[in-house]
């Protein structure tokens, strides 16, 4: 049985926000992120209906949580919520079930 845990961030931005402003934050949580004890992998994405995903892969539930009070005190924090919706947020820690990868490897 896996520890993986993974943390699903939903949101908006703010009507008036340019979407280059928000891949400013990119570089900036990224880095944050990379910094984490136990953080595995990252990736954010934009549906139909201009709900932004941010999914962030952790080794356990520990590391997943400890990391988002810190991100809650950084630089790289305050300005996505200067960006955000703040009533389009949802956060959501879920424990792995089951788990797949395929690595990328040449033939020797």
């Amino acid at each position: 049985m896996t520890t993986t845990v993974i943390e699903i961030v939903t949101y908006r931005l703010k009507n008036n926000i340019n979407k280059s402003l928000l891949n400013n934050s990119h570089e900036q949580i990224n880095t944050f992120v990379k910094q984490q004890p136990g953080f595995l992998y990252r990736s954010i994405s934009e549906d139909a209906a201009g709900v932004l995903h941010d999914i962030v892969y952790w080794q356990d539930m520990a590391s997943a949580t400890q990391a988002s009070s810190a991100f809650e005190q950084s630089d790289a924090c305050k300005y996505l919520i200067s960006l955000t919706d703040a009533d389009s947020v949802t956060i959501k820690h879920m424990p792995v079930l089951s788990e797949a990868m395929m690595c990328e490897s040449s033939p020797a």
